[in-house]
């Protein structure tokens, strides 16, 4: 297993690896091969030189032949050009290593904040979705499941079962995972023996000088692709809501629809409104991943309003789409820059990570008061081999009032809440190749945010590392399909 991420600092949040070039699962078929992108741009270009001498060759039928010709060449694209291969249904097991390092001449005690996994829907973590006029509740989709969570300590005889529920375990009852350090599952709140930001294990203990102690985590998944979006796009093999609602062009809600009562208006209220977001350097100078207020931001935010139609001028779906897309074809994947970038250093570098990316594109929808947050949480690849930590974004977009009279859904429900990752070009796209540990809880400016990313208390720096793998062969149910990378839309 290698190591994918690390503490520079004591407490520090995590850091990813350097490594440069596209992100993980680029190119990967059926199979397993992968393609070379030399032959995906010869077809390109062959396809291009046959569209060009068809134009030439028959001027008459030029517009009708260049939409069939754009046609083929999609589906040329979609079959050989660079893709991410999803399973619709996976079934697993992921271990997690917490690595802890003494170098020091003296015992140092550690306080560790491992997250609990909350159950994940088509709602965030509500149990509750779309509610019709005659006050039928529509059943969420579970698209996240965690059967199990079991921690010990590598070479520890004690292992724990951590209860999912909302059962408590304080301090004075903390389980011993050996002779130097305990576990236990408190309530939320400041101080050291309170979980910072959501449900949690605490472990806690001691490392003599010039020892190793690992946490071992090991997690059973249930998983469920998921797609928000009705667009001919979508993929067809991931499900929808159980009503079939999803959202496109033609059902989308315009900025005003933010004021109905309900989770749209908390939501616009508690992140939206907010163009400044998690201060990652607190004190005298500011350090923002997302800003909505920067000059940058402001002018790509108005270049891309100023390209949409008349009709969307008003729609934040079309708004959000269109971010989307342009952060996605124009910012190069790098990963493992230093110092790490904020949305507007992301967007005036031409590059970032998931986390920057994910800055970028958010801060872009800040411009537009349109709520977005983050969603953590460990990543593999299609063939579960490889993992990373990775951040994405979760999005609330309302649907036309016209349109959810039609279907019968009172107003203050008719909405998605869906997920958007940049780097992976999911457009309202959740995969179960994603392992979400956390989904961004309000809180005044994402603090947050900030108290997530820093996990861990210990006297030294540069003493903590973690890595993930696949425990046996995951189970994949209801086939795959493909999404392939698109510059353009």
């Amino acid at each position: 297993m290698t190591v994918r991420v690390g503490a520079p600092i004591p407490g520090g949040e995590l850091v990813h690896r350097a490594r440069r070039g596209p992100p993980p699962g680029l190119n990967v078929r059926r199979g397993g091969r992968r393609r070379d992108k030399k032959k995906k741009s010869n077809v390109r270009t062959m396809v291009l030189v046959v569209a060009i001498a068809f134009l030439f060759l028959f001027t008459p039928a030029q517009e009708r032949i260049s939409n069939q010709l754009e046609k083929w060449l999609d589906s040329i694209l979609d079959e050989f050009g660079p893709a991410r291969e999803y399973p619709v249904y996976a079934t697993y097991t992921a271990e997690r290593n917490v690595n802890l390092y003494n170098p020091h001449s003296q015992t140092i005690s550690f306080n560790y904040e491992l997250p609990i996994p909350a159950l994940r829907t088509d709602f965030g973590h509500s149990e509750f979705g779309h509610e019709l006029v005659d006050g039928t509740p529509n059943p969420v989709v579970t698209l996240q499941d965690i059967t199990s969570m079991v921690v010990h300590t590598e070479g520890g005889g004690n292992f724990v079962l951590i209860p999912l529920n909302n059962e408590y375990l304080i301090e004075d009852d903390a389980i011993a995972l050996d002779s130097t350090s305990e576990i236990f599952w408190p309530p939320v709140g400041q101080n050291s023996d309170r979980c910072s930001v959501g449900r949690c294990v605490i472990w806690q203990g001691d490392i003599s000088p010039g020892e190793f102690i690992t946490l071992v985590v090991t997690y059973d998944v249930v998983g469920s692709s998921f797609t928000w979006w009705g667009g001919d796009r979508a993929p067809d093999e991931a499900p929808r809501s159980s009503l079939g609602f999803s959202m496109d062009s033609s059902n989308s809600g315009t900025y005003a629809d933010y004021q109905r009562s309900g989770q749209l208006n908390t939501m616009y209220d508690q992140f939206g409104v907010h163009k400044e977001w998690y201060d990652r350097d607190p004190g005298p100078s500011r350090n923002w991943a997302i800003d909505g207020t920067n000059g940058v931001v402001v002018e790509l935010a108005n270049e891309i309003a100023s390209g949409l139609s008349g009709d969307s001028q008003d729609d934040p779906y079309a708004f959000a789409h269109a971010a989307f897309i342009k952060i996605r074809d124009s910012i190069v994947y790098s990963q493992g820059l230093a110092p790490a970038r904020g949305g507007p250093s992301c967007i005036d570098d031409g590059r970032g990570d998931c986390d920057e990316q994910s800055n970028a594109w958010m801060s872009l929808l800040r411009t537009r008061n349109i709520p977005a947050w983050y969603e953590f949480g460990p990543m593999t690849d299609g063939q579960f081999s490889t993992w990373e930590p990775h951040a994405w974004a979760n999005t609330i977009l309302p649907f036309d009032t016209d349109w959810c009279n039609s279907q019968g859904i009172t107003l203050d429900s008719c909405f998605i809440e869906g997920e958007v990752d940049v780097v992976n070009n999911r457009w309202l796209l959740h995969a179960p190749t994603t392992m979400t540990e956390w989904i961004e809880t309000p809180s005044s400016l994402g603090e947050a945010a900030y108290d997530f990313y820093r996990p861990l208390s210990i006297g030294c720096a540069n003493c903590w590392a973690e890595s993930w793998e696949t425990i046996g062969e995951p189970e994949i149910m209801g086939g795959t399909y493909r999404v392939p990378e698109r510059i353009g839309e």
